[in-house]
């Protein structure tokens, strides 16, 4: 039986190549749409985490109830875990990539 090569094989794609739809200059642009949509969707999730602790207070969700509301450490510890568990699930990739960077490559 022969020993396996040490080389690493190049790894080859099956199928059509894969399409392009983005210029590479407009990757910034694409990224700065989709941090944006992050920031409304997690702004979404901390108002309606209000709503619902309001309610379990047996308080009505009104816009000044909403707007007063102000939560305690542990609720800011628990919002503060989901958003890093958020950004981490999202950005996996780019954080991925920022990781294994040679710590000498300039940052773009």
């Amino acid at each position: 039986m022969a020993e396996p090569s040490s080389r690493p094989r190049p790894r080859k794609a099956v199928g059509p190549p894969r399409p392009t739809y983005l210029r590479p200059e407009d990757t910034d642009k694409v990224m700065t749409v989709v941090l944006a949509l992050m920031s409304e969707v997690a702004a979404l999730r901390e108002r309606l985490d209000t709503h619902e602790r309001l309610a379990e207070s047996g308080i009505v969700a009104t816009v000044d109830a909403i707007e007063a509301y102000v939560p305690d450490d542990a609720v800011e510890a628990s919002r503060e875990a989901w958003r890093d568990a958020y950004i981490k699930r999202l950005l996996r990739v780019a954080l991925e990539e920022l990781e294994t960077a040679p710590a000498s490559a300039p940052v773009e």
